[in-house]
């Protein structure tokens, strides 16, 4: 799928949002309070992008050149699946022509504080081992308070939490009531998506804390 764009402006624009925080990995086109086209794939995220992209923009009848505005998901969720993404990301902001195309983040979490079957909930999902993301509600989403909690403390404090799903199912066991279906196709397109998002100058994956790594101490052979 080339990337490369016509001087020629095109005519007809739209955006384009890309989530590769979890499996499966959504790509879709967004209108006003619903969605134009949503492909959802299983792939790795090194395929999946460009597969489900390619679908998109097949289903719909619309060309790369088109696109003029782009949501993606920052994370947090697969560290391989958010870099991939923000790197697709980029590459298609830096292979467009004109000045006036628009990148939005929006956190995972976030976005399913529009999933929840019951308003105003905590909602958790796994972080490093040990550790947990925790969302406290806020009545304007883009101001929820999120904390990195340990696990025992996210489980005891915050019991009737609802929660991401942990694709590599490392964490402690949660019911299937208190687990969230990360479906885009349940937002209201960009009514939803402009909720949560952000204007995003640099993109790069949600790293709140970066990873910390045992020291090496020289030793000497025999000792």
């Amino acid at each position: 799928m080339p990337l490369s764009f016509q001087d020629k402006r095109p005519k007809e624009v739209f955006p384009l949002a890309v989530d590769a925080s979890t499996s499966p990995l959504q790509v879709g086109i967004p209108e006003p309070s619903s969605w134009h086209c949503l492909v959802k794939v299983n792939e790795q995220a090194l395929e999946g992008i460009f597969s489900a992209t390619e679908k998109v923009l097949k289903d719909s009848k619309k060309k790369l050149s088109q696109i003029n505005s782009l949501y993606y998901c920052e994370g947090p969720g697969s560290t391989l699946g958010l870099r991939l993404a923000a790197a697709f990301v980029r590459t298609l902001k830096w292979s467009y022509v004109y000045d006036d195309f628009e990148v939005f983040s929006y956190n995972s979490l976030d976005l399913a504080s529009l999933l929840i079957p019951k308003a105003n909930s905590v909602i958790q999902a796994p972080f490093r081992m040990g550790f947990r993301f925790v969302r406290i509600p806020h009545l304007i989403p883009l101001e929820a308070e999120k904390r990195i909690v340990t696990k025992d403390e996210a489980f005891s404090k915050y019991p009737d939490s609802f929660h991401l799903p942990d694709i590599r199912r490392r964490s402690t066991p949660v019911s299937p009531e208190k687990t969230l279906s990360y479906d885009l196709s349940k937002i209201k397109g960009l009514a939803g998506l402009n909720l949560i998002s952000k204007p995003c100058s640099t993109i790069l994956p949600y790293n709140p804390k970066a990873p910390e790594f045992k020291k090496w101490t020289p030793r000497q052979l025999g000792k």
